[in-house]
């Protein structure tokens, strides 16, 4: 009896016990904190942070995000330093926004610098025109679709250390024995594009390009009044395509130079033919007639 009496004690104080703990839920979705990968706070050495805003080409009409700020260094340089229009700092830790806040303050910039305490793969950036990043490879690379989806085309994207998979940098230097890598967002270009070449005299000259892409770079074949070529090499750079071409025709030979700025699924711009020793612009439009997904 007496066991019982003792073991029924032992059951109620668990019962009371067990009150008191907080309830879980496995299946509550876990809060944005949790949701972040885990990146450690390592500050970015001054020299490198200059070095990354100067290969970025940061200047006055600049509005710089820096996800994952830390102490808000890059934000601050790029509006004390570089003239930014204004920046913007993405970081999680609580602690690290309210020091960037202060050091803003301090720098005389806060006029221009905010900083926000946010996950940064739900940060809204697309009103900027550079984003840096010092994060690990495995996040870049994760946050590749959101960079490449949401920024406008010529926007920068600078990380420092690591690289962003088979997305190949536009350009990349050494500051301190450290690298840096520069990115710059190409436009969309991979699909079917229809246009006309119109010649000084007034001739319209229909032309086809089947173009697929793999980020900044792109390739096509063209069918220009019914001839066809193969161009296998086009440059992206943000929104500015070109190309230079070279084909007998006919036995002649012929150099096709192409600059033309992409709108959102229209094409602008000039075909400069080489003949000889004649050289003719033709003025360049186009429209996409059928989107598929580039790289």
């Amino acid at each position: 009896m007496r066991r019982s009496l003792k073991f029924l004690g032992v059951l109620v104080a668990m019962s009371i016990v067990a009150t008191d703990i907080p309830k879980t839920h496995a299946a509550d979705p876990p809060s944005s904190e949790l949701a972040t990968p885990a990146v450690p706070y390592v500050p970015t050495p001054e020299s490198v942070v200059m070095g990354m805003l100067e290969l970025a080409k940061v200047g006055r009409d600049d509005v710089v995000y820096d996800l994952g700020s830390g102490d808000g260094r890059l934000v601050i340089t790029a509006a004390q330093k570089f003239g930014a229009k204004r920046g913007v700092g993405i970081e999680i830790n609580p602690g690290l926004v309210n020091k960037s806040n202060e050091n803003a303050r301090q720098a005389g910039v806060s006029d221009r610098v905010r900083f926000l305490q946010q996950d940064l793969f739900r940060a809204d950036f697309r009103d900027a025109t550079v984003v840096t990043l010092y994060l690990l490879p495995r996040i870049n690379l994760e946050l590749r679709p959101k960079l490449l989806s949401e920024l406008k085309p010529g926007s920068r994207v600078v990380s420092h250390a690591f690289s962003m998979g088979d997305w190949q940098p536009d350009q990349r230097v050494t500051i301190d024995d450290r690298t840096a890598y520069l990115w710059i967002i190409p436009a969309q270009v991979e699909g079917t594009w229809t246009g006309t070449l119109s010649t000084q005299s007034g001739q319209s000259i229909p032309y086809t390009l089947q173009m697929k892409q793999s980020f900044q770079n792109a390739q096509a074949m063209a069918e220009v009044a019914g001839t066809t070529i193969s161009l296998p090499r086009i440059k992206l750079v943000g929104d500015r395509l070109s190309l230079e071409h070279r084909q007998k025709i006919n036995g002649q030979d012929i150099r096709v130079r192409f600059n033309a700025q992409v709108v959102q699924d229209t094409l602008q711009g000039t075909a400069e033919v080489l003949s000889g020793n004649s050289t003719e612009t033709l003025t360049m439009t186009g429209k996409r007639t059928l989107t598929q997904k580039g790289g």
